[in-house]
This record gives C-alpha cells, structure tokens and sequence, in this order.
C-alpha cells in the first residue's frame, strides 16, 4: 500500500560551501553507485554529489540543478562513456519532470537493481541474512501501466496549464502526454490542457479493464464532454468488479495487482480450512479475490471510504467480512484463533503494537505486502526476533516499472505451536 512518508529536513553542517558549481554550471564526472532514490552518488573535493539519469561507471557531462547543505544535485546532459545497461529514452520529459528514475536503465537491468536493493535491506539484520531474494516478478507493461496520476496546474504565466513539478527544482513541467500513464489519462489530459485556470491540481484515475473513470476536483468547462467531480470509478481484477472511492487507495498498475495476487496465493498454499485476517485491507481487493480458498476472512481497515468499497465489493463472497479501525486497535482486542495474517501496511510499514498482537496471536503463517524496503526489513526483523517467525520467501513485484520504487511480497511461518 502506497502513502507518502514526509520528508525530513536537512539540518546538519553546510557539505558543500566550498565547491564552486552552482546551477547551470556543467562538469565531468565519473559516477559512483546507486542510492535509493535511484540516483548515482559520488563527491567533488569531499562534497556529496548525487547525479540523476547515470549508471554506475559511466563517465558523463553533469548539469547542475540545485545546491543543497548536504549535497550538489545534478542531471546527465550529456554520456561519453555508456554503461552497458544504459537503452534510449522514450519520453522527452525523462530529467525534467523527474517523475522517473529509471528511463534509460534496460529493463532486466532496472529488475535486478530491485532485486539488490531488497537484497541490501534484509542483510543488514542479523534474523534475516542468509535469505535470497527472489528474482523480481517482471511487468508486462513497462509504459502506459498507470491507472492514476496526479497532476500539477500551472500558475502565472502558465496559469491553465497541466503538468508536474520537479522534485529537485521545484519548477514546473508542461506535459502533452505521460508515457507511464493509461491512455485514458493522456486523452483527458489533451482534453483539458490550457483550459485548467482557477485550479492547482487535478487528479485522473481510469479502470484499466472498464470504462470507468473518475477526475477530480469538480469543474465546469465550458465546451468540453467530461463529467467532473465523481466520487467513485469501477475497476475489474481477476474477473471481479472494484467500485474505488476517490479517496481511497488503489494499485496503480493493475495488471501486476492480478499477479500480485496469483504470487499470495501461491505462498500461502491454502488449503480452504483456513481463517485469514487481512490487515490494511484497502477496498477489499486481496479480502475478495483470496476468499474462495480459505474458509473465513475479515479484512482490517481504518479509512471510511474503503471500508464502505470494500463492503459494496464482495462480488458474491459469503465468508468475508470487514471491519472499520486501525489495524492496531482491532488486533489487540483479537481473541480468536488466526491461521493466516496478510500485512499490507502503508509505506511507513506496521505499527510496533500490530507486530505485538502477530506474537500474541501466533497465525502460522504471516505475509506482508510492503512498497518500502526499508521498513519492511524493520519489521520483518522485529517478528523474527527470538526464533518466533522464519522468513522463507521474499518476492519483490515491478509494480512500477522506469521508476525505483519497488512493492515486495515476503512470507513468514511460525516455528512454535501456539500455547
């Protein structure tokens, strides 16, 4: 499950004071590894420098984009020595929206580099070292996957117009179309680009399997054929019908939802008498479509809007029910047995009293769907401190293909009976 996680402020000394480059400036430089942020990094005089749009190895001409206390950020403009990995762009915003990190990465290479990133957070715990993780389960879209995106309104001199805002620079980037995004939201975008003044952003969310479609906030454009302002949009996995509030969360990328899916079930290896908890349940999607190959589930979760999808979504399931609260709060007051206990908690990853009740409640098995490496690796850690819980598989998903960001499916099972 995706939630921004807010950004800390840099308040350590001034790492760069000393170097003289500042924006605009161009330079050589031979790039170092890659961070998180799917950036390269390596140093000028002892000055943090992070470097978008490179590979490891590569020798470039970098352009700075903004100097920070603990760093110099800086794009690729120009490669004079490539990286084997290194395949042409195909969008003509690649660095200038930032919206992907990924671009000119080929895409088995961009798998593996998701594969190593999982890798690198699980080893550094003691409880989890020694597990591999598995190769990385491949999109079979790699553009035009996006149901939804999130657009910025220009102001000023681009006042109406549709676009992002660059994360390092802050300015803001006029698109005529998102190749990341369904064609559904370019044509909506061509539909209403210029015509968007009064508004600071705008929000497209299509089913990818239905002709559904939700677009937000609500306007009157005079001479357009666009309904505004709805309040839900229907989406199909697997067969069944997701009605999805406009304030309710969603995969993006709908056909790796389905594989995400088919990859659970795999692990669990239901055998149909099975009573399951899905914890941070969303609209029910995981709930529903699990539902025919155990014999009970309650699907957890604290957003209204979901709950009241989710309950409009059983799509004739008789053994699912769900309840409104935080995950926290209701499995702390869990008195009944649990076989199976599904985690797909929002980026910050689980609540410490949530990993409490899985020790309390014992399920004997655990399966955490996680978008955050870091935090699920925390977590992982904590319940398999003491022996309690093995971590048998971990199974990261391209659910966002060009960009860094990875969802990862992990398994536990319990090593001792339960009291």
């Amino acid at each position: 499950m995706g939630k921004r996680k807010r950004r800390q402020r840099y308040s350590g000394p001034d790492l760069t004071e000393h170097v003289d480059l500042n924006p605009g400036d161009k330079f050589e430089i031979t790039l170092g590894e890659m961070n998180d942020a799917g950036d390269t990094v390596t140093d000028i005089d002892d000055a943090p420098v992070v470097v978008s749009g490179g590979l490891p190895g590569e020798v470039v001409i970098a352009e700075v984009q903004k100097r920070f206390p603990e760093r110099i950020a800086a794009k690729v403009a120009q490669v004079l020595e490539p990286a084997a990995e290194r395949v042409e762009v195909e969008c003509k915003y690649f660095l200038t929206c930032s919206g992907c990190q990924w671009q000119h990465v080929s895409y088995g290479h961009q798998l593996q580099l998701k594969r190593e990133r999982v890798q690198r957070e699980i080893d550094g715990y003691e409880n989890l070292s020694g597990v591999a993780v598995d190769l990385t389960v491949e999109s079979e879209k790699r553009l035009r996957y996006r149901n939804h995106g999130r657009f910025t309104i220009g102001k000023y001199e681009n006042a109406g117009q549709v676009g992002y805002k660059n994360m390092v620079t802050r300015q803001f980037v006029r698109i005529e179309e998102c190749l990341l995004m369904d064609e559904k939201v370019n044509e909506t975008i061509a539909l209403v680009q210029d015509k968007m003044g009064g508004q600071t952003q705008m929000s497209i969310r299509v089913g990818a399997n239905t002709d559904s479609m939700l677009v937000q906030p609500r306007m009157n454009i005079s001479g357009l054929n666009l309904v505004t302002g709805e309040q839900h949009y229907e989406e199909e996995v697997r067969g069944s019908r997701f009605r999805v509030a406009a304030s309710s969360f969603f995969q993006v990328n709908t056909g790796q939802l389905s594989k995400a899916v088919d990859e659970v079930r795999e692990l669990l290896e239901l055998d149909g008498s099975e009573v399951m908890i899905d914890a941070y349940c969303g609209v029910g999607v995981f709930a529903v479509l699990i539902s025919p190959y155990v014999k009970r589930v309650v699907g957890i979760e604290e957003s209204a809007s979901a709950i009241e999808d989710a309950g409009l979504n059983l799509n004739g399931a008789t053994n699912v029910e769900f309840i409104e609260g935080k995950t926290e709060h209701v499995l702390a007051d869990w008195d009944q047995d649990v076989d199976v206990l599904l985690l797909d908690p929002p980026r910050v990853g689980c609540h410490p009293d949530v990993l409490d009740s899985v020790k309390k409640l014992k399920p004997k098995k655990v399966l955490m769907v996680s978008c955050e490496p870091a935090a699920m690796a925390r977590d992982l850690d904590l319940l398999c401190e003491g022996g309690m819980y093995k971590l048998e598989t971990l199974r990261p998903v391209d659910m966002f293909p060009q960009t860094r960001h990875v969802e990862t499916i992990s398994m536990l099972t319990l090593q001792e009976s339960r009291d």
